[in-house]
């Protein structure tokens, strides 16, 4: 059971998630033009609802589980490791089939009385099955981000994702002629398939290579804990993390509600607030959380390196995983929100056909670095033991994105763009209240000097991407994206060479790609 190091595991997720980002970015373009933005917006209405049972079942489990496995295979406890897994998936199990009994029950009422558009029923019915399917998984994922080898869930998310895209085209294009309801659902169903893929995917390489009977003997003394001692201690860490979750989930899932009502009380049709959601959730939103591939891979890898490193006494890790956090989520998030924000009507008419979410787009785009640095500031403080204050500052979030929907796009002037704003002032709120925990807890360790190297690479990376376009205007949206983004990015790396922050023997150091890539880059002149 090969153990991987913290920039091996993050480098084979972030791999992972941008191949899965690429391909779901490419049936995301496909359903839009085919189903269309009030489509998409069918589809999205129902999701929350599905992420708020998701959270329920799971209750936070896979990263109870990663950290509890890691501390355990510190004190070579292998026996401890068996009974976390087995207890865990027992636990699930048990929830997701009665929470699945009671959406399936409560369906028609919750279309009647909870959404405000009855055609998201079918579709609603349609994502009854994932529950099982993810709450088993999520466990199996647990355990692998807790022995450290991210290579199985790695290749799992690539299958998934895969079949996910056949299936949903497939599904939707076959019953889009029944209406768009029904092509809402076939979407639905082919996340089904998708799941269920990755799901056998993990099942068989657990017990191909990874199966608890091949662990060795455990050399700890300690007894076998009983169940209830076992779950205690799983749910000790889980819980404010599904409390958190579950705050957010419930947020996720009044959202599409109270927007639309919102939107309804402005005089626009239940048909129009659906599309302008759509327009939100499904194509602005998407293009802004594109970098969490980065962040989200990091926020995976932190928890089970943390808990390792606090188990062993290591305070020396713990800080510089934090400065490695923050360093590797600004040089991705700061020239991506730069781009989001220049580019955002070029990016949205190019990948969606819709000007029309350039504007939501913008709005939130400034803030994408807090938002990218959120992820891995969570995980730094679970690794920590203190998930009740990530618990408590998203919690806080939460509840002020909603306050703020409730007053700005029920206003006329604002509309839509009032959700925008909404994300902006909360994603803020809790990354600042975030990194001041983190900070409290280990010391400020952030390069100051080299921030700034990066901002001032950011800043050239954004005057360039005003003076390409009005240099080019004759170019179309979808190539002036692609080649202001490709001249922007490289621009931003020669800058920040230059400046000494990334370096040939930097970027060589990457598992993997690092030693060729360096040495094609070594060609060009001027580069060290």
């Amino acid at each position: 059971m090969s153990k991987q190091s913290f920039l091996k595991g993050a480098v084979i997720l972030v791999a992972a998630s941008l191949v899965t980002r690429v391909l779901g970015f490419v049936y995301k373009i496909f359903l839009s033009r085919l189903i269309g933005a009030e489509g998409i917006g069918l589809f999205y209405t129902v999701f929350p609802i599905l992420m708020f049972l998701i959270t329920l079942t799971t209750a936070g489990l896979p990263i109870a589980i990663s950290k509890l496995v890691a501390e355990a295979l510190v004190e070579e406890d292998t026996r401890r490791v068996k009974r976390i897994v087995s207890v865990s998936m027992k636990a699930v199990i048990t929830l997701s089939v009665i929470f699945t009994a009671l959406m399936l029950f409560l369906a028609p009422w919750i279309t009647a009385n909870v959404l405000t558009d009855p055609r998201a029923y079918y579709t609603l019915l349609a994502m009854s099955p994932i529950i099982v399917i993810i709450a088993i998984s999520s466990i199996l994922r647990g355990y692998f981000q807790g022995l450290q080898n991210m290579t199985p869930n790695a290749v799992a998310s690539i299958l998934e994702q895969i079949a996910r895209i056949g299936a949903v085209l497939v599904f939707a294009t076959y019953l889009l002629p029944y209406g768009l309801e029904y092509a809402a659902a076939g979407a639905m169903i082919g996340m089904v398939v998708g799941e269920v893929i990755g799901l056998l995917y993990l099942t068989f390489t657990y017990y191909r290579r990874f199966s608890l009977r091949k662990m060795p003997p455990s050399n700890s003394n300690k007894p076998p804990e009983p169940f209830r001692k076992m779950l205690s201690s799983v749910l000790e860490i889980a819980m404010p993390v599904t409390l958190s979750r579950i705050v957010g989930s419930i947020a996720y899932t009044l959202e599409p509600i109270l927007v639309t009502r919102c939107l309804v009380m402005t005089g626009l049709s239940a048909a129009v607030a659906t599309t302008l959601y759509g327009q939100y959730s499904g194509m602005a939103i998407s293009l802004l959380v594109l970098p969490t591939v980065f962040t989200y891979s990091l926020q995976t890898t932190l928890v089970p390196s943390i808990s390792e490193a606090v188990a062993a006494g290591d305070q020396l890790v713990v800080q510089r995983r934090l400065y490695q956090a923050f360093r590797l989520t600004a040089l991705i998030g700061f020239p991506t929100s730069a781009i989001l924000t220049l580019y955002a009507t070029e990016l949205s008419h190019a990948i969606f056909n819709d000007k029309a979410v350039g504007p939501i787009l913008a709005i939130m785009a400034p803030v994408g670095f807090l938002m990218y640095l959120q992820g891995p500031l969570s995980g730094i403080l679970q690794g920590l033991n203190r998930a009740g204050e990530a618990m408590r500052n998203s919690i806080v979030g939460s509840i002020l994105k909603l306050v703020i929907i409730y007053y700005l796009v029920s206003n006329p002037s604002y509309g839509i763009a009032g959700v925008a704003w909404s994300v902006v002032i909360s994603v803020s709120v809790v990354t600042i209240l975030h990194f001041m925990s983190v900070t409290r807890l280990l010391g400020f360790y952030v390069n100051l000097v080299e921030t700034i190297k990066i901002l001032i690479a950011t800043s050239l990376l954004s005057v360039w991407l005003i003076e390409f376009r009005n240099l080019l205007p004759q170019l179309n949206d979808v190539w002036l994206t692609v080649y202001g983004t490709f001249s922007g990015f490289a621009l931003y790396f020669l800058v920040l060479n230059l400046m000494g922050v990334v370096t040939l023997h930097t970027v060589s150091r990457v598992p993997k790609v690092g030693p060729p890539l360096a040495g094609i880059l070594r060609i060009v002149p001027f580069l060290r």
